[in-house]
């Protein structure tokens, strides 16, 4: 029998558990095998593609079809991720060394791969039916559950680990790599509990809304998709300020601020200021404000009246076909959702509101 060279036997990788660290923190697997920098280049690359797409649909400038269409190169880069920590893995390996390892159930991370996937499939594909089966309930199960209870978040990433942890256990292997295995499930319960997390994060930060009406023609079109900042009392509003908030004619107001009967107008006057409409445009404090984006002239008149504390005036950009505040009077700040700073849809409309 042909003897294996020294080096070789020093430089012994598992394909799959680079595959795995890779599925959990791509980049890691070429680490593993040695290949540092270009694990590095791939994790800056996936890390930055991931920063650019956040950018794209969420920043005010950002370009939301682009950030969507930049999603298919993130999927490739991380399946070619896979693909190539496998591959770097057996590089220097001979076919004959790396034979045993040919048959996928001989290697204790191919099983465990496969319940990174979904919990219970490397068990299944063990034919240990009842624990794969009942990992798989409870896997699906909690994670749809967490959708609608934040507080079940961390249950669906721990099944997640905890499947992982467990197959490689049953998993056939003449040695055991235990130390990798702790590594590997931290990194696992991180990566999707933070993955897990986004659709909870986001709406805390960002609110989307449909322009309901044409009263804020021309800045906004009926059935524009909007991102509204939540909770404006952080920062201070302005006037030019678009803002989207409950309606004060439908809505209690022990239910102002919800998400219905909802509003989008630009305000005009704060609290304490004086406003007045009339020769055609708007005055505060006696002085004329100058609207830009007002295509003609007012054509009722309104006030003076001053804006009471907590309160604020609101108009439509569509000043002669909106019912706005110089029809039911000043809207209470308790009534407001949030500031509008972006449309993100259609792609020919996205436009920065601020």
């Amino acid at each position: 029998m042909k003897a294996i060279p020294k080096i070789l036997v020093g430089q012994r990788k598992s394909p799959w558990l680079a595959v795995n660290l890779s599925a959990a923190l791509p980049g890691m697997g070429q680490i593993y095998d040695g290949a540092i920098a270009r694990g590095l280049f791939i994790a800056a690359a996936h890390l930055g593609l991931v920063v650019f797409i956040f950018w794209s649909i969420f920043a005010p400038r950002g370009n939301t079809l682009r950030g969507l269409i930049t999603l298919m190169p993130l999927l490739s880069l991380y399946i070619f991720n896979l693909w190539d920590s496998h591959h770097v893995a057996k590089q220097g390996i001979t076919l004959n060394e790396f034979s045993p390892l040919r048959y996928q159930s001989s290697d204790p991370w191919y099983p465990v791969f496969l319940s990174q996937i979904l919990p219970g499939l490397g068990h299944l594909f063990l034919q240990q039916a009842t624990a794969g089966g009942m990992l798989l309930i409870l896997g699906i199960l909690t994670a749809y559950l967490a959708n609608f209870n934040p507080a079940l978040l961390p249950i669906p990433p721990i099944i997640w680990a905890v499947g992982c942890g467990l197959v490689y256990r049953s998993a056939p292997a003449r040695q055991r790599q235990w130390s990798w295995l702790g590594g590997l499930l931290v990194a696992v319960l991180i990566t999707r509990l933070a993955i897990s997390s986004i659709p909870f994060i986001v709406p805390q930060k960002v609110v989307q809304c449909i322009v309901p009406s044409e009263s804020m023609l021309p800045t906004l079109e009926v059935r524009d998709r909007i991102f509204v900042r939540p909770r404006p009392f952080e920062y201070p509003l302005a006037a030019g300020d678009i803002i989207v908030f409950s309606n004060p004619e439908r809505t209690p107001i022990d239910q102002a601020g919800e998400l219905k009967n909802l509003m989008v107008k630009r305000v005009v006057a704060l609290s304490g200021q004086q406003v007045e409409i009339r020769d055609g445009q708007v005055w505060l404090d006696g002085l004329p404000l100058v609207e830009s984006h007002l295509t003609e002239p007012i054509r009722y008149q309104w006030g003076p009246q001053t804006v009471p504390p907590a309160h604020l005036f609101v108009l439509g950009d569509n000043r002669n076909n909106s019912r706005d505040s110089h029809v039911w009077g000043f809207l209470p700040q308790a009534h407001v959702v949030g500031q509008a700073y972006k449309i993100y849809w259609p792609p020919q409309r996205v436009q920065p509101l601020l």
